[in-house]
């Protein structure tokens, strides 16, 4: 086998122009011939006994592309190691038709893991928000769990008007992008809130504050541009609403007994760990929300070469993932772009972009890992198992197993090595603190 030419094209694509020596297409010959001769039915022969010449005039056409195929496969073998190649996906092959007595070329287009020209990663800029959790936060968060539980009584009565507290029912559609003559045609959808909780000033609830049961009312809301739903920023938007059904609502009252019985030992115990889990949500999200700032700024310094399988791959991965999060299996593409309402070629285009992004930061921080010479050691492994045990509510030993069975145990370590690289580039980094911002306006993206 002989590599006639090398050549880098665009995508991570080598094509490789391969020769392979007369001889040992003559041997590939006999080899296929002689398969065939053991199968072979001829009238007036045993099988396996009919005369090798017979064989190669009756067969020499069939016994040409399994030639070639076998002789193609094996040389690429050899020809992928001595290149040092890394392919990603099945090389496509092309050669013209193979003759006995010729030397045999063939062409293969192979894609081959990216190489990463990896800029620089360290002492890269970055601002971070902060984020106080106040004592009105903490009953804010506890006042979700008493509502769970709260005592609603439907308010009757025709003069009955919608009052801050009330849990309101109410129906809705939007009728400023259909003309006024279609607006019939659309119909309601059933919503519930309780007026007059939320602190965002372009929600509906304050709208509906006066209403009465089975009255309609056409509210208009002219949303910011930097709104935090970007479906809504810069627009603004008239619905029509009809409150169907009032509600009064009474929470259980905030005592020892309510907290012994949402599994605390008391109040001040629930307040203590309410403020815990707040804390570590705020702080989770700073830390991922700056990691992800610095892997983008490191990824515009570096230069990726990414072949199409890996991006389809990728493409089909994020699209089963979110199918699989909203709990709808789409039969294609196109019927689940319609059912988020949005056009199919721009939710490609969504995918190949989030696609894109996935596999370059992998690429970057595979890179880092390699770099910085970074491992995974025995106790940190274990440590993550562990967590990922409890959050599966299963034993330990169990992700064990299952891990010597299927062989992926490095995928998890790989895993691991990706979070210590995106640490590393934290730990690093030069963050500048902002302001304090509330909870509630961090919590929905409004800062």
């Amino acid at each position: 086998m002989n590599i006639l030419n090398e050549k880098k094209l665009e995508n991570a694509v080598v094509e490789l122009e391969i020769e392979i020596p007369v001889e040992k297409v003559e041997l590939e010959y006999k080899a296929v011939f002689n398969k065939i001769q053991r199968k072979a039915k001829i009238d007036g022969f045993r099988p396996g006994k009919v005369p090798m010449p017979i064989i190669e005039s009756k067969y020499n056409e069939h016994a040409g592309p399994d030639v070639a195929e076998n002789l193609a496969k094996n040389a690429l073998f050899e020809a992928v190691e001595q290149s040092q190649l890394a392919p990603v996906s099945e090389p496509r092959i092309e050669y013209a038709a193979i003759k006995r007595d010729e030397p045999f070329k063939f062409t293969a287009r192979i894609e081959v893991m990216p190489t990463v020209v990896l800029g620089e990663y360290k002492g890269i800029s970055a601002d971070e928000k902060t984020c106080t959790v106040t004592d009105q936060d903490v009953l804010n968060e506890i006042d979700t769990v008493r509502e769970k539980t709260a005592v609603i009584d439907t308010v009757e009565g025709d003069d009955a008007v919608v009052e801050n507290g009330n849990l309101v029912k109410f129906k809705l559609k939007r009728i400023d992008d259909v003309e006024k003559d279609m607006v019939d045609t659309i119909e309601f959808r059933p919503y519930s809130i309780v007026v007059g909780k939320s602190k965002d000033e372009y929600t509906l609830d304050k709208h509906l504050l006066g209403l009465k049961k089975g009255v309609e009312k056409e509210i208009t809301i002219s949303y910011p541009a930097d709104y935090y739903i970007g479906d809504f920023a810069g627009k603004a938007i008239t619905y029509l609403a009809v409150v169907t059904e009032i509600g009064k609502v009474t929470l259980p009252e905030l005592n020892d007994e309510f907290a012994v019985n949402n599994g605390y030992e008391s109040v001040e115990d629930m307040k203590i760990k309410t403020r815990s889990y707040l804390e570590k949500f705020v702080n989770d999200r700073i830390r991922n929300e700056s990691r992800n700032e610095l892997i983008l700024k490191i990824a515009d310094t570096c230069t990726f070469d990414i072949p199409e399988s890996m991006i389809l791959n990728e493409m089909y991965s994020i699209f089963q993932k979110t199918q699989q999060r909203i709990g709808y299996h789409a039969e294609s593409l196109e019927q689940f772009a319609s059912l988020l309402g949005i056009d199919p070629e721009e939710y490609r285009g969504k995918l190949k972009e989030d696609a894109v992004k996935s596999i370059k930061n992998t690429l970057l921080l595979s890179e880092i890992v390699k770099k910085e010479d970074m491992k995974v050691a025995e106790e940190k492994f274990s440590e993550v198992v562990e967590t990922l045990a409890k959050s599966m509510q299963r034993p330990s030993e169990d992700l064990y197993q299952m891990m010597e069975e299927n062989n992926s145990r490095a995928n998890v370590e790989q895993d691991i090595l990706l979070e210590m690289a995106l640490d590393f580039i934290y730990e690093n980094a030069k963050v500048k603190k902002l302001g304090p911002v509330a909870l509630d306006d961090f919590v929905k993206n409004r800062v």
